[in-house]
């Protein structure tokens, strides 16, 4: 009896400690002729994710117009929370990048992309293992910025593909995928996107929703 009020309390311990998980429904404005849809997989902890229309990319700390960073900023990694935006694509073939199977303080974010022209995404992601103290170390993983052209109509998810190739060492790529109702779970090709020149990334990033 004392081990089952043990093991109850402690399952009850863990879950409130569990990170919240707010979800937002938007409608922006869709017309499948000439837009498609786009899933990020991100977080608030110390993953990053951003996209721009165009074939370049431009780093983090420059002032881009046309980036989209996929978080709540800066002091949102210092929350125990996500906040997750939908605008109703259909389910991803990922439990994990979906609102009920979201990890820790992971997020997903939709969006409403033009089409017919590239569009350039940047992820990366890194973690703590246990106490420097006691050997524990960090690592982070960081692919080139990839871009894609999306067709009309069509539904992508995008996330970041991590290999582990060792205790201190991983490997890292920028996945996107086809995917619609029915299951349709397809491989996109991606080409390496050039950096952008300066005068690209003069404006100040705005945010996602």
């Amino acid at each position: 009896m004392m081990r089952a009020l043990m093991l109850v309390g402690i399952f009850a311990l863990t879950a409130g400690c569990a990170p919240t998980h707010h979800v937002t429904t938007a409608t922006p404005d869709y017309d499948p002729r000439i837009s498609a849809r786009m899933r990020i997989q991100s977080g608030n902890d110390l993953q990053a994710a951003s996209f721009r229309v165009g074939a370049c990319y431009s780093n983090a700390w420059e002032s881009d117009s046309q980036r989209v960073s996929v978080d709540d900023g800066f002091w949102a990694r210092y929350k125990y929370s996500s906040r997750s935006v939908v605008i109703g694509m259909p389910q991803s073939p990922r439990p994990w990048m979906r609102v009920e199977g979201l990890r820790f303080k992971d997020m997903i974010r939709e969006y409403v992309i033009p089409t017919g022209q590239p569009i350039t995404l940047s992820l990366s992601t890194a973690n703590d293992v246990g106490s420097s103290k006691y050997g524990g170390y960090s690592w982070s993983c960081k692919p080139h910025a990839m871009t894609f052209t999306p067709i009309a109509g069509q539904d992508y998810d995008v996330y970041l593909a991590l290999q582990e190739e060792g205790r201190k060492s991983h490997r890292c790529s920028i996945e996107v995928r086809h995917i619609n109702a029915t299951g349709l779970d397809e491989p996109v090709q991606t080409q390496y996107a050039p950096k952008c020149p300066s005068s690209e990334a003069e404006t100040a990033t705005r945010r996602g929703p």
